[in-house]
């Protein structure tokens, strides 16, 4: 593993590209691969198989997670959101977690036992995975929605603001939230999430080609086939195959485990709203759909003295290094740590040496006294909108719309973020009974803005 720290850090740290066989070996197999995927999805198809779901209670849970309660968080607008959580701990910080795609909440099973006795953890379904609700139409899935969803459970929780961890598609709505709403997040960790202007503003050719599949889940049926063929296999292929996809480690992922990713990408509507994500960011990103003005101007905003740690696998089949460069230009507080021999699937591959960060950077970094009061408190007249769900079994059995934020001040006359420039502006100063005038932009970073020192363990 190597680290770096901003400001200072290495200038090889974060490669813009790997070497240029990498990417022809990604030119040469994606066609067959393609050609591979269509073969057996039009198989597939002749058969007619129905996606099968499967209920909470039902799910082979193992054993630490006995005693989990699974609720619904009402955020707004005609959506619940699944949590689950060992029940509500209002003396403790809230860490809530996101996952990404393909998964659901039970990727957080390690740091929701971990981190039980420090913080009320809570691990989201986010908006049309598992079981939470699945609004119809790719709009119900922009950055707008789903920001507001994070909003909107912190306040269902009863709280003012949180620690937030998250992964993949969960990483870049909480880089897109912590711009959002000033506040909301004290601490952010982000596993292989990139900030999508910096996505942006780093995209390689090697990125582009291991994108490519942005482009496949944009057509109708054949994608969703993708994902629901032969009983969800996709999930198979992912966890416990063994190839460029999977996990690196032996055994990161048992057939039980496969069972409930299984269960949630096979909720009824569930394939076609996971695969709206992509649809909807590649619609608004080329103007087919608007692109929210608060979203972009979150997206802007630099995260000044929000301490921010980042995660990456060195051999990330899916996200490209180089979309860590520059961050700190984001975030100047942040951290970044790469996995050795770790795949995209960090919780998965390194459970361990990804805890020992997580709590290392936890503890250099402990909340205020007036943050954790202000983040234990409810909100004035807002009570927690949650509702109970039936506790599922484990393998030993039975166990015994977000209200309106301050809206961040417009900081200056810039395209959307399709534009593809990234133009990052310091946050306006704190509330005063004066106007307050706009932020000016902040001068682009040099070229060779780049880590400088390394530390290798």
């Amino acid at each position: 593993m190597y680290v770096y720290r901003h400001p200072v850090s290495p200038p090889q740290a974060v490669p813009a590209t790997s070497p240029p066989l990498a990417s022809l070996r990604y030119l040469v197999f994606t066609p067959l691969l393609w050609g591979a995927l269509l073969f057996i999805l039009l198989r597939e198809f002749i058969k007619s198989r129905k996606p099968r779901g499967g209920r909470l209670q039902d799910l082979p849970l193992p054993d630490d997670l006995q005693g989990l309660v699974h609720e619904e968080l009402d955020v707004g607008g005609g959506v619940r959101l699944h949590a689950a959580s060992f029940g509500r701990q209002p003396g403790k910080p809230l860490l809530l977690c996101l996952h990404g795609f393909p998964e659901c909440w039970y990727s957080w099973r390690r740091q929701l036992v971990a981190f039980r006795e420090q913080y009320e953890v809570v691990a989201l379904d986010m908006r049309g995975f598992g079981w939470s609700s699945k609004p119809q139409g790719i709009s119900s899935y922009t950055l707008e929605k789903l920001t507001a969803d994070v909003a909107g459970a912190v306040h269902a929780l009863g709280r003012r603001s949180c620690t937030l961890l998250a992964h993949d598609w969960g990483g870049a709505v909480a880089w897109a939230a912590a711009g959002r709403y000033p506040g909301l997040v004290d601490r952010l960790m982000v596993l292989a999430g990139p900030h999508w202007l910096l996505y942006k503003a780093n995209l390689t050719a090697e990125q582009m080609v291991r994108s490519s599949y942005f482009l496949m889940f944009q057509m109708p049926i054949f994608a969703e086939l993708l994902l629901t063929h032969t009983d969800g296999a996709l999930m198979d292929a992912i966890w416990r195959s063994g190839g460029p996809s999977s996990p690196i480690r032996r055994g990161a992922a048992s057939a039980a485990d496969v069972e409930v990713y299984k269960a949630a990408m096979l909720q009824p509507g569930a394939p076609t709203a996971t695969l709206n994500y992509y649809r909807a960011l590649l619609m608004a990103d080329a103007g087919l759909l608007p692109f929210d003005k608060e979203v972009e101007r979150g997206l802007r905003r630099r995260l000044d003295d929000l301490p921010v740690l980042v995660v990456w696998g060195a051999e990330d089949h899916a996200l490209c290094l180089s979309n860590m460069r520059n961050v700190q230009e984001v975030a100047p507080e942040s951290e970044v740590h790469v996995l050795q021999h770790c795949s995209h699937w960090i919780q998965a591959d390194q459970p361990e040496e990804l805890q020992r960060i997580l709590d290392d950077w936890l503890a250099a970094h402990p909340l205020s006294p007036p943050a954790t009061a202000a983040a234990a408190a409810p909100p004035a007249g807002r009570p927690g909108a949650a509702r109970p769900l039936p506790p599922p079994t484990t393998a030993a059995g039975p166990p015994a719309g977000p209200p309106s934020a301050a809206r961040p001040e417009p900081l200056h006359a810039a395209a959307g973020p399709h534009a593809g420039q990234l133009e990052l502006a310091r946050p306006p100063p704190p509330p005063a009974a004066a106007a307050r005038p706009e932020a000016p932009p902040l001068p682009q970073p040099p070229a060779a803005a780049g880590p400088r020192e390394a530390v290798d363990t």
